[in-house]
């Protein structure tokens, strides 16, 4: 009986470690894909931001169309885009939501967004996700932050404010701080040029 009590447990350590071996093995062999899967998938919003054109099932394409179209730099520790031909530029911000991180990028014109995305986010399905609604995000375009920008509730939302998610109150409240204390440091820094990013 002893014997076949150390028998399992010397299988079962054996078939532990070949698992984890397997498992190992196999991580590193897709964690190249992962990255790159993600570095495609990233350049893409990148691009759709700003409207160039790309075959997007082509990740070649993809990479092409980003490295001829697309500047990166950083103002004020910031990352930042710009769209070569157009001039135009974009932010990406980031910080705590109401369940996990939350990034965004944001095209501006000026102190006015003329292009907004939700890049990532885990927040609760079917209520603070929404701030991946196509709706939610154009409702940015045309608003000024430079001074800031400040959530309401009720649909009456100025020139500096955007309507708060009904039933997310919470994933707003977080979006508003990502967004101003990337605001401050985009605009406001010692020694900013006003966000050009040049």
């Amino acid at each position: 009986m002893k014997e076949n009590r150390i028998w399992m447990l010397a299988l079962l350590a054996i078939l532990g470690v070949v698992c984890s071996g397997a498992l190992a093995f196999v991580n590193v062999k897709i964690d190249p894909v992962i990255r790159q899967n993600e570095s495609v998938r990233s350049k893409r919003i990148v691009l759709n931001l700003f409207e160039v054109t790309y075959d997007p099932l082509d990740p070649a394409a993809v990479e092409k169309a980003y490295t001829q179209r697309i500047g990166e730099n950083e103002v004020n520790g910031l990352p930042c885009y710009t769209e070569k031909r157009s001039g135009r530029k974009a932010v990406r911000l980031g910080g705590s939501g109401f369940q996990g991180p939350i990034q965004v990028l944001m095209a501006l014109d000026g102190d006015t967004v003329s292009a907004f995305r939700v890049v990532s986010q885990t927040e609760t399905p079917g209520l603070g996700s929404r701030i991946t609604e196509e709706g939610f995000q154009k409702s940015f375009v045309g608003k000024k932050v430079g001074q800031g920008i400040k959530m309401v509730k009720g649909g009456m939302a100025g020139k500096s404010e955007f309507d708060a998610i009904t039933g997310a109150t919470e994933t707003s409240r977080a979006l508003e701080r990502i967004l101003n204390a990337g605001i401050a440091s985009y605009f406001g820094s010692p020694g900013s040029d006003g966000g050009s990013g040049e």
